[in-house]
């Protein structure tokens, strides 16, 4: 007899059977099937339940994990976006679109995102990190250096990589007679209150 987490599956295939036209059954399963790592059973569970109420928000982010896992990321994309079309306050599926764009090299779609994420949610500490990396490729050294901060007051630990990038950065534009005006704390705060 199946355990554990696996144990719920033949409860959720049960509940499909018995209800073939529930959304909410096929995306309760298809999570389940999500969570143990099946993401061919879970995408297909998912886009049943899209199809029967493509309102559904919540099947959309999933569908929309199940294929970044898969590392579709155009799909995992438009997943997300539906997502947001049907509830533009989902910070999840903001995030994911953003992570999305990162992968298919696509900033200003990735700026867009990550803005909206600190917007519904100031103290997502991923979404200001995030903002922070696509802002200083984009040459926004400041507002990066802004975001950033912001992440790390909020608990984020950035990659060291990061932080030596963003200190070259502020370095090279000293050496070329910009004026720095902000400088990188390295260290953790112990009141990273606001």
């Amino acid at each position: 007899m199946p355990s554990g987490r696996t144990g719920k599956i033949p409860g959720l295939e049960q509940a499909v059977r018995a209800r073939p036209e529930s959304a909410q059954a096929h995306f309760k399963l298809g999570t389940a099937f999500k969570e143990l790592g099946q993401l061919t059973k879970a995408e297909e569970a998912l886009r049943k339940a899209t199809e029967l109420d493509p309102s559904m928000y919540e099947a959309w982010v999933n569908l929309g994990g199940v294929l970044f896992a898969r590392w579709d990321f155009a799909g995992s994309v438009e997943a997300n976006r539906k997502a947001v079309e049907c509830d533009p306050e989902c910070v999840r599926g903001h995030y994911n679109l953003g992570l999305g764009h990162l992968y298919l090299n696509r900033p200003e779609e990735m700026v867009e995102s990550f803005k909206r994420v600190v917007e519904l949610d100031k103290e997502n500490a991923g979404g200001h990190h995030h903002l922070a990396i696509v802002q200083n490729a984009l040459g926004d050294l400041n507002q990066a250096i802004i975001s950033l901060e912001r992440a790390k007051s909020l608990g984020f630990s950035p990659d060291p990589s990061f932080i030596k990038e963003i200190e070259k950065a502020l370095s090279r534009r000293e050496s070329e007679g910009g004026v720095v005006s902000f400088e990188i704390d390295n260290h953790p705060r112990e009141d990273s209150s606001d």
